[in-house]
């Protein structure tokens, strides 16, 4: 099966991620990740691949199409293997360091000679800080740089960090907060062009069905009055440009680091896209990460992907994926009474009833969502022989 995103010829020549902004907290409960439990990801920037893996699954199966995503995610891998905790902070970019070459220097041997060759050409990169350095991480840059200071002083964003009840939240997002300067901000700063150009490739809107920017907004009001943005590190990074140290993303979490550094064998790093890789696999995966890959896809290529992965899959099998602006579920999976009246084949190939979607305890996730970007959680089980 052939991938739509290779063919619309998305820009893959840079790391467009160099952190994952999807809620691994969210994404690991939803899968309940077992020992004996074959797991298939998203790559992206490597960080819920690894958390994953602090799970003691029996394998982790971890797919890009880009290559610099490869080489970051591997290079990650060798800090986690090769250097303690605080080392590892450093390294990342969460701590300064003036060490982070040396460090590079110490490993850069043990890396695939393509992934040490990039990294040599980009050296600076390296000094920067591996999480900083992606162009998503770039755009929050220009937001938090350049933009957030027309809208509001240090004093105001850094109130927004000031632990508060829900009632204090809603009080300094309307008093304080949510002023016409805010509101532009959406319009001008996050409309498709925009984040197009500057965030992710202007191929991902392709299927867009909303509009980034108004649903922007209503997800940023919910994740500032509903959630708590003293507990929030991704709202942390985009706001103040890097984590406090007892507010961090899962996979730099002291106590997830052994966990992690342990299993690193079990995760394998495959450069393919979901549907070649697919084609060629010979057994049964049981817990499958998908990010929100379907948003780049036609609705037939997510029905042709779905069939794909439902073969692969084992009975009960996990799938947990996230939709921004373009709606994909299993409801979507069966064809229309008009387009089954347009071919008869499209009847047989119905395959919503293969699908369980698990819609209260998805929901329920969703809400505590931190990255709060997403306009849905999908959480869903494949059902064999069946069973329910």
């Amino acid at each position: 099966m052939k991938s739509e995103v290779k063919e619309n010829k998305v820009d893959f020549s840079l790391i467009r991620y160099s952190q994952c902004w999807e809620d691994t907290e969210v994404l690991l409960e939803s899968l309940d990740i077992k020992e004996k439990d074959v797991c298939f990801g998203i790559l992206s920037a490597g960080d819920n691949v690894f958390s994953m893996l602090a799970e003691n699954p029996e394998k982790v199966v971890a797919l890009d199409i880009s290559f610099p995503q490869i080489a970051l995610a591997k290079l990650k891998r060798e800090i986690f293997k090769n250097f303690d905790y605080e080392e590892m902070l450093e390294f990342m970019g969460v701590k300064n360091s003036s060490e982070r070459i040396g460090m590079y220097d110490k490993i850069r041997e043990k890396l695939d000679k393509d992934v040490r060759d990039y990294w040599d050409l980009n050296r600076k990169a390296i000094e920067t800080g591996v999480i900083h350095i992606g162009k998503f991480e770039k755009f929050f840059k220009i937001f938090r740089e350049k933009i957030l200071p027309l809208i509001h002083n240090k004093k105001r964003v850094e109130g927004l960090f000031e632990k508060k009840s829900k009632q204090e939240r809603e009080e300094y997002y309307n008093k304080h907060w949510n002023n016409f300067r805010w509101k532009l901000m959406f319009k001008l700063f996050l409309s498709k062009s925009i984040v197009g150009k500057f965030g992710r490739d202007k191929e991902f809107f392709r299927y867009a069905e909303k509009d980034i920017s108004e649903e922007m907004n209503k997800r940023s009001k919910y994740a500032l009055c509903e959630l708590d943005s003293y507990e929030n590190p991704y709202i942390h990074y985009i706001m103040m440009g890097n984590y406090r140290l007892d507010c961090l993303p899962y996979f730099l979490r002291r106590e997830n680091f052994e966990n992690i550094k342990k299993n690193l064998h079990k995760l394998e790093i495959v450069q393919n896209s979901v549907e070649e890789y697919l084609d060629g696999v010979d057994f049964k995966i049981n817990k499958f990460n998908l990010s929100d890959i379907f948003e780049y896809m036609s609705l037939e290529n997510y029905r042709n992907l779905m069939k794909k992965i439902y073969d692969n899959a084992d009975n009960n099998a996990i799938l947990a994926y996230w939709n921004l602006i373009v709606e994909r579920n299993s409801a979507k999976l069966n064809y229309t009474e008009n387009e089954m009246k347009e071919n008869i084949e499209n009847k047989k190939n119905n395959i919503g009833k293969n699908f369980q979607r698990m819609e209260e305890f998805d929901k329920r996730l969703h809400k505590k969502d931190k990255t709060f970007f997403y306009t849905d959680f999908v959480v869903e089980k494949v059902i064999k022989y069946g069973n329910n």
